[in-house]
């Protein structure tokens, strides 16, 4: 396990920069701006302002989005010893570029456009893997990954079962990716954000009625809850899910989100509740000087930010009520 010592110069940073994550009075100020000048005229006073400026306008929010996030991967990567850390966060956005480079092939479509930067494998790698082309510089796990996932589209022609295969490919790798920093910290944050995420993919497949087989594949490795767990709820009522879940860590989240989701048949209440859990347990690293903790929580923290951000932008481009906007909105860090 790593000491906290290690982190010691990486978390004087985070410490730094803690101080220019967005309050809520920002993200009260662009929620009640009258129009987009106003929100880029409060972006502008943010540490987003050098990326907005950059994009040239308001609707290219998504590409200042994620020059900043990756501004942010960069900053914190160079200062650390152990890189894993950065790769903990980063992996997902390139499997989800795999998730692409699948679907362009399948549909015989270039990918290019849609990739994201904020991953760690060379964009034009990936498309050469997507080409079946032999030197393509991708780790052996993701090709591996992606051979499998294209055989069983051949297989089924389902295109659902290439995400569900790429999702498992991901977990398999973060839960290894985990218990090779060997920190309690990481390991317990996964093992929350797999659970959240599993409760969620058993009622969707619920109300898909969907098979067991369907199920099995669907579940992500790492959680605390088995597949045991979820077959047997699987065959019973929702309630019955609220109710075995009532006295666990996640009662909040499920007591509020899940009969919500219940009552409306919209998930957005759980996904919001998930997103808060899961920042709260990022709120350690708020309260320590130093340490993974520190670092963890930071990156985390950015990250939710610019899922609130992406709420809002989209909210306000789109000119969706205030109150609408509001209910979507996570919790912030600071």
């Amino acid at each position: 396990m790593p000491r906290d010592e290690e982190f010691l110069f990486t978390s004087g940073r985070v410490k730094a920069l803690e101080n220019r994550l967005l309050g809520r009075s920002i993200i009260e100020r662009i929620l009640e701006a009258e129009d987009t000048e106003a929100v880029l005229r409060v972006l502008s006073e943010t540490d987003y302002a050098p990326e907005f400026e950059e994009a040239g306008s308001i609707y290219d929010f998504e590409k200042a989005l994620e020059n900043s996030m990756k501004r942010t991967f960069d900053l914190i990567r160079e200062s650390l010893n152990d890189r894993r850390i950065v790769r903990f966060f980063t992996l997902k956005y390139d499997y989800q570029n795999l998730k692409v480079i699948a679907k362009s092939r399948i549909l015989g479509s270039e990918a290019s456009g849609s990739l994201s930067r904020l991953g760690e494998v060379p964009l034009d790698e990936l498309v050469k893997l997507g080409k079946d082309e032999a030197d393509a510089a991708v780790p052996e796990a993701m090709k591996t990954a992606f051979e499998a996932a294209m055989r069983i589209y051949e297989e089924t022609r389902d295109p659902q079962q290439v995400d569900l295969l790429l999702d498992r490919a991901l977990y398999e790798e973060l839960v290894e990716l985990t218990k090779g920093i060997g920190h309690q910290f990481l390991k317990d944050y996964l093992a929350a954000s797999v659970d959240l995420t599993n409760i969620k993919a058993m009622v969707r497949l619920k109300y898909m009625e969907a098979d067991f087989r369907t199920l099995g594949k669907a579940l992500l490795p790492g959680g605390t809850l088995g597949q045991d767990f979820f077959e047997k709820y699987y065959q019973e009522p929702l309630q019955s899910l609220v109710e075995a879940l009532s006295s666990s860590r996640y009662a909040v989240v499920v007591k509020e989100g899940l009969e919500k989701w219940i009552a409306t048949g919209n998930p957005a209440s759980y996904e919001k509740l998930s997103d808060d859990y899961l920042l709260g347990i990022l709120k350690k690293g708020l309260y320590k000087p130093f340490g993974l903790e520190t670092v963890v929580g930071y990156i985390g923290a950015r990250e939710n930010e610019i899922k609130i951000l992406r709420v809002l932008l989209v909210g306000k481009i789109n000119g969706i009520s205030e109150d609408l906007i509001r209910e979507r909105l996570r919790d912030v860090y600071v």
